[in-house]
C-alpha cells in the first residue's frame, strides 16, 4: 500500500478484508451513542423537571427565595420611609425655604410674562372651551317637542 494523492491510500483490491473486526467495531460505537443519548435525555428530563429540581437544591432554592422576598420588602419599606419623611412637617418646610431662596435669588423666573404664542394659544384654548361649555348647555336645555316624548318612552 502507498500513500496516493490527497492523503488518500490505495488498498490492493486483490485481497480481500475480513469485515467482521469493522461490523463489531461499528456495532460497539453504536451501542456506545445509543447510551450517550439516552444519559443526555434522561438529564433533559431532569433538568427540566421543576420539583426534582427544587428537591435537589432546596438549600439554594429557599436562599434565593429568601432574598427576592427580603430585597421586594426592603424596597416597600424604603419607600415607606421615604415618603414619610418627606411628608414631615420639618421637611415641607425646608422645601419651602429653598424655594423660597431660588426666588429671592432670580425673580425674573418667577412672574415670567407669556409669550405672544402663548397668549394667543390660549386666547384660542379659552374660546373654545366656551364654545363647547355652551353648545352642551344648549343642547341640555333645549326643549323637546311632544310628540317625540312619546315616542321615546315607548
Amino acid at each position: 500500500m502507498a500513500e496516493g494523492t490527497g492523503g488518500m491510500t490505495e488498498v490492493d483490491a486483490s485481497a480481500p478484508r475480513d469485515l467482521r473486526p469493522i461490523e463489531a467495531e461499528i456495532e460497539r460505537r453504536r451501542g456506545e451513542l445509543t447510551s450517550l443519548v439516552a444519559e443526555l435525555n434522561r438529564r433533559g428530563h431532569e433538568l427540566m423537571d421543576a420539583r426534582l429540581q427544587i428537591r435537589r437544591h432546596a438549600l439554594g432554592f429557599t436562599v434565593t427565595v429568601l432574598a427576592v422576598g427580603a430585597v421586594a420588602a426592603g424596597s416597600i419599606a424604603l419607600r415607606v420611609w421615604r415618603a414619610r419623611r418627606r411628608d414631615a412637617l420639618t421637611a415641607r418646610t425646608g422645601r419651602l425655604r429653598e424655594a423660597f431662596a431660588r426666588m429671592v435669588d432670580r425673580p425674573e423666573r418667577v412672574a415670567v410674562e407669556p409669550t405672544a404664542t402663548q397668549r394667543i394659544i390660549g386666547s384660542a384654548g379659552s374660546a373654545a372651551a366656551a364654545f363647547l361649555i355652551k353648545a352642551a348647555l344648549e343642547r341640555v336645555t333645549r326643549p323637546r317637542p311632544k310628540g317625540l316624548e312619546s315616542e321615546h318612552r315607548r
